[in-house]
């Protein structure tokens, strides 16, 4: 083989190995570009998916926010203590949620001392008692006097007691008019239902 042809060969045979480390290199480029958006893609996906999460853990949280319940009642009252006696005795929601109410009047004789004595006090003999004449107090058996009508926050029920007065004085002896009240959240009514035996019908409150 002369010179010529051999002189050829490695030229064609260059030719060919640049040829093809040309498109190897070429190649390798694009599958580099491939992987880049692929991982681009990946990572766009992840931020938006992550937003999506966040915006809906924000959306549940807001609509989901509660307020624990606080049930709480006052008595309000009028005291003279110079004609020893209690007017305008009525309940006065001060808690945070509607609810039922029912209160009992207690009357004892108490000591200097403070101490509760053993005889009771006597109506009509020794104190008086004029209740209102509202026909949302119901008074059970048992001597409640139960509210018909769930309360609201800062509502008041109406006047139970118009007035309640000692009649006679006794040495040793001061008159203790207390009253004892209950509170049971609206709702869920079966909670008032359980816990008092009545009824709740419509939200008002029977007895059994």
């Amino acid at each position: 083989m002369n010179r010529s042809a051999k002189k050829h060969m490695k030229s064609k045979h260059r030719f060919k190995t640049k040829t093809y480390g040309k498109h190897f290199k070429e190649k390798e480029k694009i599958t580099i570009s491939k992987k880049m958006l692929i991982q681009i893609s990946l990572l766009l996906l992840i931020c938006v998916v992550t937003s999506s999460i966040a915006y809906i853990v924000n959306k549940y949280s807001i609509s989901n926010e509660f307020v624990l319940g606080e049930v709480k009642i006052n008595v309000i009252e009028t005291f003279d203590k110079k004609e020893k006696s209690k007017k305008d005795v009525y309940l006065k929601n001060t808690g945070n949620v509607p609810v039922y109410v029912r209160t009992a009047i207690i009357i004892t004789w108490k000591n200097e001392k403070g101490n509760i004595l053993e005889e009771r006090p006597v109506e009509n003999v020794d104190y008086s008692i004029k209740f209102s004449d509202s026909s949302n107090w119901i008074k059970s058996k048992s001597e409640y006097y139960y509210y018909k009508n769930y309360v609201n926050q800062d509502a008041n029920t109406d006047i139970l007691i118009e007035e309640c007065r000692q009649i006679r004085e006794y040495e040793g002896k001061i008159l203790e008019v207390s009253i004892a009240c209950q509170a049971i959240q609206a709702e869920p009514s079966k909670a008032v239902i359980k816990a008092w035996n009545v009824d709740i019908i419509d939200g008002v409150l029977f007895l059994n």
